[in-house]
């Protein structure tokens, strides 16, 4: 399938374009989840197409997963699932799917690693976080996969604070007034066991993936489509941590974190971005003013003790 031909059609897209992250997505095929693109008449930020993706010719990284070229090209594959051509400044994806290219797996990762790279080389921060809107502003929560980062989101969103993101947080540190939250889609990924927990029926949902027994769930107006502020970073902590509750980290508690903060860390380093690495956790925690870290119980208790702290603490 050939991709639209920017010369060959107006600037600004079309009708059907979408958004993710605050850019702007023209693509042949549908990109289900994402909402509608409602801002100005800008040109299009990212075309997604489908067509070859070969192995790079001479890469100057080489993963098992990941290639770079020296003009910064990357090359994301997921074996039985699709290859994926990111330009080195992020404008265009080409995507080589083994099934569907609009399949659940391939949105999957097209949503989640391979936007990733496309922030990063247009000078944005993903971070490994889900992110809610209150009161004071955007407060996002990381921590290692299974802490139970997008459990608490919906726990949030069932009492009515708005999703901005789930799993991956887009952060632009060069805003002016702040590092600004960029909204991703109106969607959870949720395991069985955790919607059981909240009473929420699985029937008819979409599977992330065909093999496994999560779910992608829609939240609808839930969601929060414009960019927010953000306003705190907090680490989600299990139940062995030492202390319960919202507790504010020390600069180096903070730097111990960050690899649990950043999403893909070490995809940062393979596209060459190793001293943005190293400068963005200092950055943000100075605009911020530190960060928290919450033990996690998992009850209405401690989730209304974790909603009180944040309000004292200005969110």
């Amino acid at each position: 399938m050939a991709s639209p031909d920017p010369g060959s059609v107006a600037p600004s897209g079309h009708p059907g374009d979408r958004c993710i992250y605050g850019l702007r997505i023209a693509s042949t095929f549908p990109l289900a989840d994402l909402p509608p693109w409602t801002g100005d008449g800008r040109t299009v930020d990212v075309w997604v197409d489908v067509g070859p993706v070969p192995p790079l010719a001479d890469p100057v990284v080489d993963r098992p997963f990941l290639q770079v070229a020296a003009d910064g090209t990357s090359r994301f594959q997921v074996p039985g699932v699709a290859a994926w051509r990111v330009a080195p400044d992020g404008s265009r994806i080409t995507v080589d799917p083994v099934e569907d290219p609009a399949g659940a797996s391939q949105r999957t990762f097209l949503y989640g690693s391979v936007f990733a790279i496309v922030g990063l080389r247009r000078g944005l921060l993903p971070v490994h976080a889900a992110c809610l809107r209150f009161a004071g502003g955007a407060v996002a929560f990381a921590g290692p996969s299974g802490i139970g980062k997008s459990t608490l989101a919906a726990r949030l969103v069932l009492r009515g604070y708005p999703l901005l993101a789930d799993d991956v947080t887009m952060l632009d540190l060069s805003a002016p007034g702040g590092p600004l939250v960029l909204p991703a889609f109106p969607r959870l990924k949720l395991w069985q066991d955790a919607m059981d927990r909240l009473g929420l029926p699985a029937e008819g949902l979409e599977r992330a993936r065909p093999t496994l027994d999560k779910f992608h769930l829609p939240v609808g107006e839930a969601f929060q489509g414009q960019p927010a502020r953000l306003k705190a970073m907090v680490f989600l902590e299990g139940r062995g941590a030492t202390r319960p509750g919202l507790r504010r980290l020390t600069l180096m508690e903070t730097l111990e974190r960050s690899g649990d903060m950043l999403y893909r860390p070490q995809m940062m380093v393979r596209l060459g971005l190793k001293a943005e690495r190293m400068a963005a956790i200092p950055r943000l925690m100075s605009a911020l003013g530190g960060a928290y870290a919450h033990c996690r119980l998992g009850d209405e208790a401690e989730l209304d003790a974790l909603l009180a702290a944040l309000a004292d603490a200005g969110a």
